[in-house]
């Protein structure tokens, strides 16, 4: 049996999670961000990847890398910031319970907010992405810039 794991970066759609605290706090925040590299990805680079590897008769197990930008999360905020005309928006890093505190306010539950607090550490100290530096996938056409402009429109409906 012919095996492909397909393994996609931080969607661009989880940044809309982004778009109440900009609003309220001006500033994006969670228990990574920073200097810290986030591996990105658009859908529809998501679907082009696995649409290959459905095309691909060579007989192997093997897992690909579905990345569409690679950016600090400084970085992200720079281009969304620009996007949504707030030029100097900045993406803080919290600290763990900061960040737990603020999730549990917001009535997300309990066993996500672990799962979330877990995977943002690990983000912040580079262990999620370990094995993803060790190889070089092919890098997606959607770059964070394009999706900026679809981010920009949510922002502006969203009345939070």
């Amino acid at each position: 049996v012919d095996v492909t794991h397909l393994r996609p970066g931080y969607f661009y759609y989880n940044l809309f999670s982004f778009v109440s605290m900009i609003k309220q706090a001006g500033f994006m925040a969670s228990n990574f961000g920073g200097d810290d590299k986030i591996v990105l990805v658009h859908t529809v680079d998501i679907a082009a990847a696995a649409a290959e590897e459905l095309q691909n008769t060579s007989a192997r197990i093997k897992i690909r890398y579905v990345a569409s930008d690679d950016l600090t999360a400084s970085e992200v905020a720079r281009i969304l910031g620009n996007a949504i005309g707030k030029p100097d928006l900045k993406w803080l890093t919290f600290t763990n319970e900061q960040s737990k505190a603020g999730m549990e306010k917001n009535g997300i539950p309990p066993h996500l907010v672990t799962n979330f607090i877990e995977m943002g550490a690990a983000a912040h100290t580079g262990a999620l992405r370990e094995d993803y530096d060790k190889h070089t996938p092919v890098m997606g056409k959607i770059k964070l810039i394009d999706f900026a402009n679809e981010f920009a429109d949510s922002y502006k409906l969203n009345t939070f």
